[in-house]
């Protein structure tokens, strides 16, 4: 870690809180990910959705979580960035176990068994088919670069493009991603007035329909969040704009992540991305102890997020 004066302890805190917000905001909502609405969610889970279900033997985590933490194990282990070693993890895991994984997200990966570079990867899963190309898959992953990179702007920025790239090489993706990690910086050093600190950042260079929705975020209504609309599904710019609304107006952590699973359209990458933010505004504090209970490994995802602070 840069500097010399020792770790933060509320640095580590948010960062510890952010990585296991993802993973919960994540697992909460697989549950509800196929019901499509709020009301059929309503029928199947009368109760509500207060738990962590409990994952299916042999596959601790869904995509989201995987393909995260395997992506801050990578930059732990390597040290640095290193897309090969990245995108090499994530088709292994893809062979072995794989659940949830995205139709993009797949077609890259067999384009990475085959051998081609990584970033090559990415164009021919986008080129595959343009309708799908601006899905969430690399957005809902990309927290460990911004708990990495947190001191070096420059190769934040860098970094989490090109993590994006391996599968989601889209504008959308990329700058998501970007955005993303960059609401996660501010967060994680305590600026609440993250969203403006994003568009300034993004505003020459990211798409406009990314930047239109973060614009949007500080005034935006909860009934007019882009949450559950029919054929939008996993749209990489929504799951962004929810993820910031969240964190701007949602005042827990726990609730925002009920909420979200319970609202229909893509739940657990929605409930993922604002977990990583809600959980980098909140800290660890923020996350219910009986999450941390439910949640496979929580002690070493919190030790995984400290490792790629202190790095």
């Amino acid at each position: 870690m840069a500097g010399g004066a020792g770790p933060d302890p509320q640095l580590l805190a948010r960062a510890r809180g952010a990585l296991l917000g993802l993973v919960a905001g994540n697992q909460l909502g697989v549950p509800t990910e196929r019901l499509g609405t709020a009301q059929a969610i309503r029928a199947a889970f009368p109760g509500g959705v207060r738990d962590l279900a409990p994952a299916p033997r042999g596959s601790a985590f869904d995509d989201d979580a995987a393909m995260t933490l395997l992506l801050a194990e990578s930059l732990v282990e390597r040290g640095d960035f290193d897309a090969r070693d990245v995108a090499e993890r994530w088709a292994r895991w893809m062979r072995v176990d794989g659940r949830g994984i995205g139709l993009t997200t797949q077609r890259a990966l067999k384009q990475i068994e085959r051998g081609a570079d990584p970033f090559e990867a990415g164009r021919l899963a986008r080129d595959a088919d343009p309708r799908t190309a601006a899905s969430n898959g690399a957005v809902m992953r990309c927290l460990p670069v911004a708990l990495r990179y947190h001191d070096s702007l420059d190769k934040l920025i860098r970094v989490s493009a090109q993590q994006a790239a391996i599968t989601h090489a889209d504008e959308r993706c990329t700058w998501g991603a970007v955005a993303v990690n960059l609401a996660a910086r501010e967060l994680l050093h305590g600026n609440p007035h993250f969203v403006e600190e994003v568009v300034h950042r993004l505003a020459d260079g990211a798409p406009r329909p990314l930047m239109e929705a973060l614009r949007r975020v500080p005034w935006e209504e909860e009934r007019d969040l882009p949450i559950a609309r029919a054929g939008e599904y996993g749209y990489v710019v929504h799951c962004v704009e929810i993820a910031f609304w969240c964190a701007v107006h949602r005042p827990s952590l726990e609730e925002a992540l009920i909420f979200l699973a319970e609202a229909g359209g893509d739940t657990d990458t929605n409930a993922a991305v604002a977990g990583a933010l809600l959980g980098a505004r909140e800290g660890v504090a923020g996350l219910p102890p009986r999450w941390l209970d439910q949640m496979e490994n929580a002690r070493g995802i919190g030790e995984l997020a400290e490792r790629l602070v202190l790095a």
